[in-house]
């Protein structure tokens, strides 16, 4: 499974990365499981999940299909039908009750009165539109189709509740950051506001950009002397997989599961090492984690006599007691799997969605040669996975560019004079800003950008280790929330 999540942090996990139980994905939705167990653990009444007859496929008139969606609500702080409906949008795995009762979106609906409810992403966790993940059924995964189910999903509910006339404001963090946007521009009848935290709204095919930010928060944190060691390991192991004996030292010093013996097992390992340290960065010290990049780096430091046993042991952090698994076709065949998970990420679908729509493959590819990882992850690694776990040579790049079409990406013009009242929020650390918005582009697309903080950081509650910025942001955030809605009662009102 280690294999895994490395090769889909490059997938973006997570991503966007990923997903990661290897931080880039699977990290956020671990952070979300450990909330709702601290918050069942202290006492609260956890909502109950609940299901909603789903539409199938929204732009076939002709199928009348429905589906189970899988939703919770908390209705703790509502002020009434007129109050406002906070609405958290899904991403790529699995949602819990803590949606809507451990994130900072609960302070907010504490201070404005809202209904809380948070839906979850078709194809993920429990909310199955299809028997299988076949690649058939796979077609109708997209976020055009996720979109389209918010819309109807809120309409309904609004009638359910009685309350046609509640203004609704979305939230979403990372790939539902960038669904809260695009939700903004598709549907700008459903809502009157959107904060998007952490959204990489710029579909790329080549995001080779991700190492460069996370080349720029070592730096930021640890100066130059930890990057520079890095760079000393990895230069050191490319050099030794050039020859056979070389190779066998590589395979015994990093306990890997199975020899390198194809050029995708080198990319595979080589994509684990560096996915420690993106991992690292895109979530560092966010809610107490103790891998941060002060202590990678202090590893590495404290063994600058020896960078390469430095390295070797930075990777034990991660693969203390068991091998680094290398093998691209295991890989492979894991995310052939058909099967639908009802926890964690979707790792196939995810996959799928970043071949079809997005791309995010997190590559070596920089035409700047300050990233200390090498060149051995080039963007062709990802192309081909595409094909090996679908059957399918996609054209991606043309799929990325109908994303950016459709949406309009992070382009200021497409912002400027298209959707209204979205706020963005982004850490400075997060290797995924660099795909959002982070300056203002209008008077009502507005953006914040948090100094020293890291993936989707806005979205918890503040500890008394985070920066002072973060604290103040979300105080900026709660205060746009009120201007929308003042100004949406106050329309109606005359």
């Amino acid at each position: 499974m280690r294999l895994l999540t490395s090769a889909l942090l490059l997938l973006s996990v997570l991503f966007l990365a990923h997903a990661f139980p290897h931080p880039l994905q699977h990290n956020l939705h671990s952070k979300f499981q450990a909330m709702e167990k601290k918050a069942i653990e202290n006492g609260y009444t956890m909502p109950k999940a609940q299901f909603f007859d789903q539409v199938l496929d929204h732009f076939d008139h002709q199928n009348s299909q429905t589906w189970k969606q899988r939703y919770f609500v908390n209705d703790t702080f509502w002020s009434g039908p007129t109050g406002p409906i906070f609405f958290q949008i899904g991403g790529e795995g699995a949602i819990n009750a803590g949606y809507v009762v451990t994130l900072e979106m609960a302070v907010y609906a504490q201070q404005h009165g809202a209904l809380q409810i948070a839906l979850e992403h078709r194809f993920y966790g429990e909310s199955r539109p299809l028997p299988s993940l076949s690649t058939e059924n796979l077609s109708l995964l997209s976020a055009e189709q996720g979109l389209a189910d918010a819309a109807y999903f809120i309409s309904q509910i609004k009638k359910q509740y009685n309350a046609p006339d509640a203004p609704v404001i979305s939230f979403g963090g990372s790939y539902p950051g960038a669904l809260t946007a695009w939700f903004r521009l598709k549907y700008p009848t459903i809502t009157v506001g959107a904060v998007a935290s952490s959204a990489p709204v710029q579909a790329t095919l080549d995001f080779y950009e991700y190492l460069d930010v996370v080349d720029q928060s070592l730096s930021y944190f640890t100066g130059p002397q930890c990057d520079s060691l890095i760079q000393n390991a990895t230069t050191q192991i490319q050099n030794m997989l050039q020859s056979e004996s070389g190779k066998q030292s590589v395979e015994k010093l990093f306990n890997t599961c199975t020899p390198l013996d194809t050029k995708n097992d080198i990319t595979t390992f080589m994509s684990d090492l560096m996915g420690n340290w993106m991992g690292t960065v895109q979530y560092n010290d966010e809610n107490g984690n103790p891998i941060t990049i002060d202590y990678l780096c202090g590893i590495m430091i404290n063994g600058s006599n020896d960078p390469l046993a430095a390295y070797v042991n930075v990777s034990r952090v991660f693969n203390n007691q068991t091998c680094v698994s290398v093998s691209y076709e295991e890989m492979i065949l894991e995310l052939k799997e058909t099967v639908q998970i009802p926890f964690g990420v979707g790792d196939r679908q995810w996959t799928y969605q970043t071949c079809t729509e997005f791309g995010y493959f997190q590559t070596t590819d920089s035409p700047s040669s300050a990233q200390p990882f090498g060149d051995l992850v080039p963007l062709q690694y990802s192309i081909d996975m595409c094909r090996d776990i679908f059957g399918t040579t996609y054209n991606t790049d043309a799929l990325i560019n109908q994303t950016l079409i459709e949406y309009g990406g992070a382009d200021p013009l497409a912002l400027a004079y298209g959707p209204t009242n979205i706020l963005f929020v982004n850490g400075n650390i997060d290797p995924w800003h660099s795909l959002s918005v982070y300056h203002n582009v209008s008077s009502s697309v507005t953006a914040i950008l948090i100094n020293g903080t890291a993936h989707c950081a806005d979205m918890f509650p503040p500890t008394s280790i985070d920066p002072p910025g973060l604290a103040v942001a979300q105080q900026q955030i709660t205060k746009q929330i009120g201007i929308w809605l003042d100004a949406y009662y106050s329309y109606f009102s005359n």
